[in-house]
């Protein structure tokens, strides 16, 4: 069984190998930008505040860009159904089941392999800084990979039904205005949020104060349970979509 499972999630880091190194080379790009503060001799002096807007900011990117690149389609199913391959693996020894926990398992190697790659970014700030950013880094890396994930589950939904190429084409057109609307949506929400009259004091749009309760929140172990428990979710949507899509069979 291990052997069969090894062999299915192999194919499908083999046929994602370009994008991997794509999304890989991509991260330690942001990642390496990130880090030019700490690389330009940026450090702490002893009793000095750690300057926690800054470490937001950028352990906050490398998380964020690491969550989407993780949650990310990998662009397998899309590739199967190009090449053939979708109808023939109705025909193949392997269940649906078993493919589709192949398919979490091969997601759950990049969440695992670009949350690794986050953390020794967010490592570096703590050390250097004496700030810990561990809590901040978990909590928005799952919050980022829950959010992208969801969107690949739908458009993972969607492509169910493709067959063959025209089909995708629909699916892409279809996902295009998807994707429109929801901008259009975020776009008309966004102006209709108003900011406060009065800025906090200094200038800003927001206190101290507030900023403070704020970052705690995000780092707060409560967080990590909540965000956790939504991956876990999202996880579990996820494979019964690629367990519905394994299933299907030609008329």
């Amino acid at each position: 069984m291990m052997r069969l499972y090894r062999s299915l999630v192999f194919r499908e880091r083999k046929l994602a190998r370009k994008r991997t190194l794509l999304m890989l080379i991509l991260f330690l790009l942001v990642a390496l930008l990130m880090l030019m503060p700490l690389l330009s001799g940026v450090s702490m002096e002893p009793g000095e505040a750690a300057p926690v807007e800054m470490i937001l900011l950028l352990v906050g990117t490398v998380s964020l860009t690491g969550g989407a690149m993780a949650g990310g389609n990998n662009g397998v199913q899309k590739a199967d159904i190009s090449a053939g391959w979708k109808r023939y693996s109705f025909v193949l020894p392997p269940t649906a089941k078993q493919q589709a926990f192949a398919d979490l398992l091969a997601k759950l190697c990049d969440v695992l392999l670009f949350g690794l790659l986050s953390a020794a970014v967010a490592m570096a700030y703590s050390v250097t800084t004496g700030y810990d950013a561990s809590g901040l880094m978990v909590n928005i890396y799952l919050g980022a990979v829950c959010v992208v994930m969801l969107v690949d589950v739908v458009y993972s939904y969607i492509l169910m039904f493709a067959k063959t190429k025209q089909d995708l084409a629909i699916v892409g057109l279809i996902a295009l205005v998807g994707v429109s609307l929801v901008m259009l949506v975020l776009d008309f929400l966004s102006n209709t949020i108003k900011l406060p009259d009065q800025p906090a004091q200094g200038g800003a749009l927001i206190s101290d104060a507030a900023f403070e309760r704020f970052v705690t929140a995000l780092s707060a172990g409560r967080t990590t349970l909540c965000v956790t428990a939504v991956s876990v979710v999202i996880c579990a949507l996820y494979f019964l979509v690629m367990w519905r899509s394994h299933e299907r069979r030609e008329p």
